[in-house]
C-alpha cells in the first residue's frame, strides 16, 4: 500500500514539558523507512525553512522541525542553555517514528539552530550530515549591545525577563563554543553563510570551517543577508541536494 505525503503538528514530553513540531512524511510505500532530518530554528524562530523540509519531501526525506520550549506553542521558558538537550529529545523522538530509518537522519540548524546543530552533532556521532546555515559562535557574539539585541528578539517567547535571558546566553555560547563541536568529532559538514550577514558575522563560519575536521564544505554567499531571502530558491537546492547526497545514496561531499 502506498501512503500519501503528510505534514502536521505532533507534541512530546520532555522533562516534564510539552514540545511542539511539524513533522513530515514523504509519500511512497506503506512500509519503507526513509531518511530524516531535524530541522532547528533560530532566536526568536519566525524563519522555519519550509522551503529546504518540502524539497526534501519530494526527494522521499522526512523531518522533524521543532519548536524549541517558549517559542511557538511549546511549554516552558525559552533558554538557551536548553536547546542543545531539546534537540537530542528532538532528534530521539524523530528517529523513533514507524517510517524512519534511525540510521540515516542528520540535522539542519539556521543562525541559533545552527549554533545547535553544531553542538548536538559532538554529541550524536552517529548523524550522517549536518547543515548549519549563518551559526551563532561562541564568545565572540557577546558585546555591549547583547542585552537591548535579546530583549528586541524575545518579544514572542515566553521568557523570565530579558536579563535573565541575556545572562543564559552568555553562559551558554561560553560553554557551548561550536568551534569546539566542530574540532571535537568528524561530521560531514555543509556550512552556509552570506557576506552582508550584520546579525551573525559570516567570519564566524569561516573559522569554523578552517577549525572542523574533514569532511567539509564552507559556501560563502556573496551578498547574501543572514535571512538569505533574496535567495531562497538557492539556499533550499544547495541544502537539500546536500542532504539527499549525505541520506539517500552514502554519498560523497
Amino acid at each position: 500500500m502506498r501512503v500519501p505525503a503528510h505534514s502536521g503538528a505532533v507534541t512530546f514530553k520532555h522533562k516534564g514539558l510539552k514540545l511542539v513540531a511539524v513533522l513530515a512524511r514523504p509519500a511512497g510505500p506503506e512500509r519503507r523507512k526513509c531518511p530524516g532530518v531535524l530541522f532547528l530554528h533560530g532566536f526568536p524562530g519566525s524563519e522555519h525553512n519550509v522551503d529546504v523540509r518540502r524539497r526534501l519531501m519530494k526527494l522521499g526525506v522526512a523531518s522533524l522541525s521543532l519548536h524549541f520550549s517558549g517559542a511557538w506553542g511549546s511549554e516552558g521558558n525559552y533558554s538557551f542553555s536548553a536547546l542543545v538537550p531539546q534537540a537530542a529529545a528532538g532528534l530521539r523522538y524523530l528517529a523513533s517514528r514507524e517510517f524512519v530509518d534511525k540510521r540515516r537522519l542528520a540535522v539542519f540548524g539556521f543562525s541559533m539552530g545552527g549554533w545547535t546543530a553544531l553542538n548536538l552533532a559532538a554529541r550524536e556521532p552517529k548523524l550522517k550530515g549536518v547543515v548549519a546555515v549563518a551559526p551563532v559562535g561562541g564568545p565572540e557574539m557577546i558585546d555591549g549591545s547583547l542585552l537591548t539585541t535579546i530583549a528586541h528578539h524575545a518579544r514572542p517567547l515566553r521568557i523570565r525577563s530579558a536579563k535573565s535571558l541575556s545572562r543564559d546566553f552568555v553562559r551558554a555560547v561560553k560553554a557551548c563554543d561550536p568551534a569546539r563541536a566542530v574540532a571535537k568529532r568528524a561530521m560531514p559538514l555543509l556550512l552556509v553563510h552570506g557576506t552582508e550577514d550584520d546579525v551573525v558575522p559570516c567570519a564566524i563560519s569561516k573559522r569554523l570551517s578552517r577549525l572542523a575536521r574533514e569532511p567539509k564544505t564552507l559556501v560563502v554567499a556573496r551578498g547574501a543577508q543572514h535571512d538569505f531571502l533574496d535567495r531562497r530558491d538557492w539556499l533550499a537546492k544547495l541544502c537539500s541536494a546536500w542532504l539527499s547526497r549525505r541520506l539517500l545514496s552514502g554519498g560523497s561531499r
